[in-house]
């Protein structure tokens, strides 16, 4: 059941403009506490941060100040036109920063797609970020080169047609799809996700909330070498949690991820077993027991961690 306390997460939605669109955000915790800011996935919402957040405020105290925005596209934010391309998710992250928290320092937290976007940032401004928390994430297959002609076409032939986003009968049929993809989930978590993650069609259906322009090809895949570089820029503390279970951990070779936690000078790295994708959302007690001894050791040893 999703934390709906009037002072949760998931009960306090603002809005902030940034440059021509506007970017929801729900914030829980202390209004002047050191910002903690949580990133969704792609597809995602603030909203399923709601638990994760509820129990770091349990084992920590409500001394930090919670920011969760939805990315352009997603959740309650606005959509914006054309393609969705990743580096307007940092610069939305940066102006973000900017309107909510300047001249602070923050602590990242990123799931899936967050955490790529929260450790990339984490590269490029590591003086604005104090402390970084990966959750399943930087596990985004390199780009095949002999592919790129493939990517370009598809991707053109998309802007031509733009992909129909696919409909589900009633929240049921829709939780019983979530229900196949995240196995791992109780049924109580699968049809809560299919509420956050769901919005009713002119024709009495329901779809994905997110903008279906998502969906789109990219023209230009992932490239580990260059994320690499930017990686080996971040000076934060480090803390990388993965599913033990999830599926995303097939995506990329062994070594080839450890390569890339290494590229984190100060890093510890937590695999939690039988958890999936959604560790936050499976399992936020326990993520966030990792999070808060993470946090307060930090605050304990501000030299940072080696790694673990």
């Amino acid at each position: 059941m999703i934390d709906t306390r009037p002072q949760s997460l998931a009960t306090n939605t603002q809005r902030v403009t940034l440059d021509t669109h506007a970017i929801a955000y729900r914030t829980a915790g202390a209004a002047t506490g050191a910002p903690v800011i949580l990133l969704h996935g792609l597809l995602d919402t603030s909203a399923t941060f709601a638990n994760l957040v509820s129990a770091l405020v349990a084992q920590r105290g409500p001394g930090d100040r919670f920011v969760a925005p939805d990315w352009r596209g997603h959740g309650e934010s606005e959509w914006t036109p054309g393609d969705y391309h990743f580096p307007n998710y940092l610069a939305d992250l940066d102006a973000l920063l900017d309107a909510l928290c300047p001249n602070e320092t923050v602590t990242l937290i990123g799931h899936s797609m967050g955490g790529q976007v929260a450790s990339l940032y984490a590269g490029a401004r590591p003086s604005r970020v104090a402390c970084l928390i990966l959750l399943d994430s930087i596990n985004v297959p390199d780009a095949d080169t002999a592919q790129a002609p493939d990517r370009y076409a598809e991707w053109l032939d998309t802007r031509r047609a733009p992909p129909a986003p696919k409909t589900y009968a009633d929240i049921p049929a829709f939780t019983a799809r979530l229900a196949r993809r995240y196995p791992e989930l109780s049924a109580e978590q699968q049809a809560h996700l299919a509420r956050l993650w769901s919005t009713p069609t002119d024709d009495g259906r329901i779809r994905l909330r997110a903008d279906p322009a998502h969906m789109k090809k990219n023209a230009q895949g992932f490239r580990a070498a260059e994320a690499k570089a930017v990686w080996q820029a971040v000076v934060a503390p480090t803390l990388l949690i993965d599913g033990g279970a999830s599926p995303a951990g097939a995506l990329v070779q062994p070594a080839e991820m450890a390569e890339r936690r290494a590229c984190f000078t100060h890093r510890r790295h937590v695999v939690l077993d039988g958890l999936g994708h959604m560790i936050h959302w499976q399992a936020p007690e326990a993520v966030a027991e990792h999070i808060a001894a993470f946090m307060t050791a930090l605050g304990d040893s501000p030299g940072g961690v080696s790694e673990v």
